[in-house]
Order: C-alpha cells, then sequence, then structure tokens
C-alpha cells in the first residue's frame, strides 16, 4: 500500500510577506544598478538600509518557512536538495559574474547563504524559542568577526574577508544567520508544530493576490530579474555600461 503524500498548505500572509520583500529586492537592485552602471547616489543611506531591511525580511521569512516545512516531511534528503539547488544555482551567479562583472563577483550571496542555512538549521529546530536568544551570538559576533580579515576566500561565509573586497551580493553568517534564528522562534511562537495559531482570516483582493503569486514564484523571478534589468539599461544607454564585461 503506497503512502499518502503529505498536504502542501500554504498561509497566504507568509506568500504575501515574502511576495512583498519580493518587491522590494527588485526596486532595491535596480536602483543598486543605476549605482553602478550609471553612478547614481542620491539618497545613499537610505537605499544602504533599504537593502539590508529587504534581505531581512528575505532571511527571516526563510526561517520561519524552514520552521514550518520540518513537520510537513519527514526525511533528511529534503534537505539536501533544497541546499544542493540553492547553493547550486548560487554558483551559478558566481561563475556569470565572474564572466560578466569580474570587479564585483558574487562569491556568498543570498542564495549561497540561504542554501547552507537550510542545512546549518536543522539542529536549530529543536531549539525552539530558544533560538531567539542564539540569534544575538551571530548578531554580537559580526562586530567580531568585521575586524578580521585574511588573504583566502575560504572564510568569505563566516565574514571574514580580504582587506580589499568588493562584492555584490555578500550574505555571511555572522550576522545574518541570526536574522534566520529569528525566523525559526517567530514560528514556534505564531506556527508551533507547523500549525497558524493565531484563529484569523487574511484579507484578499486582487492587489494582495497578485502580491501573494509574486511570493510563490519568488526564485524564479530572483533568477530572472538581472538579466532582464542588465537588458534593459544596455538598450537604453545604447549598450554603454560601465564595469561590465562582454564575451564578444
Amino acid at each position: 500500500m503506497q503512502s499518502e503524500k503529505p498536504v502542501k498548505i500554504r498561509y497566504p500572509e507568509i506568500d504575501f510577506f515574502r511576495g512583498t520583500a519580493l518587491i522590494m529586492m527588485l526596486v532595491s537592485n535596480f536602483v543598486t544598478d543605476l549605482q553602478y552602471f550609471f553612478s547614481y547616489s542620491d539618497f545613499e543611506s537610505f537605499w544602504y538600509w533599504f537593502a539590508r531591511i529587504t534581505a531581512g525580511m528575505f532571511i527571516f521569512i526563510s526561517g520561519l518557512s524552514l520552521w514550518i516545512s520540518h513537520f510537513r516531511r519527514s526525511g533528511i534528503n529534503r534537505y539536501f536538495r533544497r541546499f544542493a539547488k540553492l547553493f547550486g544555482l548560487g554558483m551559478a551567479i558566481t561563475l556569470v559574474t565572474e564572466i560578466f562583472l569580474p570587479e564585483g563577483t558574487i562569491y556568498f550571496g543570498i542564495l549561497h547563504f540561504l542554501g547552507v542555512a537550510s542545512l546549518l538549521g536543522i539542529p536549530f529546530l529543536r531549539l525552539g524559542a530558544v533560538n531567539l536568544f542564539l540569534s544575538l551570538l551571530f548578531f554580537a559576533g559580526a562586530f567580531f568577526v568585521n575586524n578580521l580579515h585574511s588573504g583566502s576566500l575560504l572564510l568569505l561565509p563566516v565574514g571574514i574577508t580580504p582587506d580589499v573586497f568588493f562584492t555584490f551580493d555578500y550574505f555571511p553568517l555572522f550576522p545574518w544567520f541570526g536574522v534566520f534564528l529569528l525566523g525559526i522562534s517567530a514560528g514556534t511562537i505564531f506556527y508551533p508544530e507547523g500549525r497558524k495559531k493565531l484563529n484569523f482570516e487574511f484579507p484578499r483582493n486582487r492587489g494582495m493576490s497578485f502580491v501573494e503569486f509574486l511570493g510563490k514564484n519568488t526564485l524564479k523571478i530572483y533568477l530572472a530579474h538581472q538579466p532582464v534589468f542588465v537588458l534593459t539599461l544596455l538598450a537604453v544607454s545604447g549598450g554603454r555600461l560601465e564595469g561590465i564585461v562582454l564575451p564578444w
């Protein structure tokens, strides 16, 4: 007798939150492209914090999603498949940026981080709300590793960089895994055993449904958005973008 497949339950508020973060990411990354390719420099402090808040939302919701999903299915293989998918896509981005944007090659960006976090987070799932306090260790640790430097790129995942280092996308474990743990902590409080604790109906309308749709297709849109942005800027600029290296 075949075992029944687990029912995949989606919570609209989570998809909406993720979709909102995706829209913010699209805005943030387009501004980053303008800064790099066209030397746009207005409101730098605002856009710096806008980008960090946006990234924090993505990472937080990923930790929350890991908490919920581990109640849905059993087996360790799914975690390794998720790691292989996200980290593999991250390495593909490393290769592409090394070819086309060598000055800012992405060695450990958001996809690399999320792939590693999806494995590293497994033992923390048992700790529940304790992760709220453990997250502080990763935030505090960032102040320590930020003052350390190494000639090797192998220490980039923990936040130790070469003396001179520039990349377009960098999310080391210190402090960002702390944000991931906050997401797990929120899951233990609001989604105990993977089920919504608060009894409320998420409001629905066309606009919210569209944002939810984006939230359900985040990875696909994330992978497609930068080629679209760059091609658009190439067309607008007549094929002249500073910093980009074309192989032809």
